[in-house]
């Protein structure tokens, strides 16, 4: 019992902190979400380091994912894309130089564990930046798409709720047993229709939907958006379980009481969030 509780207090502190930053104005979702981006990037660099012989510039490639979501973000903040190659490259190209003045004999495996954090960590932070600057005036002010980084984030968590309920009641196949022992696809397919239907009803009642570029998005649109975010969110969920086999972890650290890991909690998001962007750009095309 006393697991539980704590495990439903951190769960409620997250998920408040994360609600308050994606509905407040975007120097507060920047910090925030700065600030998730990097304790990610924190574990993962330290899992990195379980593998033999691996020893990833992590201070370097850190510092690197940070300049990465903060270059995407100030670039839709102020409408300026310059800002990316500007801010990014250097940390990017300076990599590769850094581990030529290290003495250790693995450096393309070094190198290679670096700059992967910034592909699967800090680039779909970025995009969730991206996705909160949708339908920016054209100096970068005025973003809209609060709203669809929450529904982006309800999409997962009714998901993950659904799969977990089905999957607990009569789940009997198993989804990817290698990966993943513990998931069915009674699980998914419960997660499946429970997000679906979320996703219709989320475009029927919720209030005040933004409208962009003259349009807002139908409700059979919103249920496919949260249908395809489960089934990129499992996809995600799969791949972190992926990871710590390779790394030999259950968890990807114990920062979160009853959690595991802030990657444990992001595995989804990870995923899903870049194709997110995509989905929401092709439907207000």
């Amino acid at each position: 019992m006393k697991n539980l509780v704590i495990r439903a207090l951190t769960g409620a502190v997250l998920l408040g902190v994360m609600i308050t930053a994606i509905l407040m104005p975007p120097y507060l979702f920047g910090v925030v979400f700065f600030a998730l981006m990097m304790l990610c990037l924190y574990e993962f660099y330290g899992l990195c380091y379980k593998v033999e012989q691996a020893k990833p510039i992590s201070r370097w490639a850190m510092v690197g994912g940070g300049m990465l979501f903060l270059s995407v973000f100030l670039a839709e903040l102020y409408h300026a894309p310059y800002i990316i190659p500007l801010l990014y490259v250097p940390f990017f190209t300076g990599t590769f130089v850094v581990e030529l003045f290290r003495h250790n004999g693995s450096p393309i495996l070094n190198v290679a564990m670096s700059l992967l954090g910034h592909i699967y960590v800090a680039l779909p932070f970025s995009c969730l930046c991206m996705i909160e600057s949708l339908g920016a005036s054209g100096d970068g002010s005025n973003w809209q798409g609060g709203t669809f980084v929450l529904a982006f984030f309800i999409a997962i968590w009714v998901s993950d709720t659904g799969a977990y309920l089905v999957g607990r009641a009569i789940g009997r196949h198993k989804l990817y047993e290698r990966v993943s022992p513990k998931k069915s696809w009674e699980g998914f397919w419960g997660g499946f229709v429970l997000a679906t239907a979320a996703g219709y009803f989320f475009g029927k009642y919720f209030p005040n939907l933004p409208e962009i570029n003259g349009h807002q998005l139908f409700d059979w649109q919103w249920a496919v958006f949260f249908a395809l975010i489960c089934v990129l969110g499992t996809l995600g969920d799969l791949v972190e379980s992926l990871f710590k086999r390779y790394f030999k972890v259950k968890d990807s650290s114990n920062m979160l009481p009853g959690h595991g890991g802030f990657l444990d909690r992001f595995d989804s998001a990870i995923i899903s969030a870049p194709f997110a962007y995509a989905i929401l750009l092709l439907f207000f095309r």
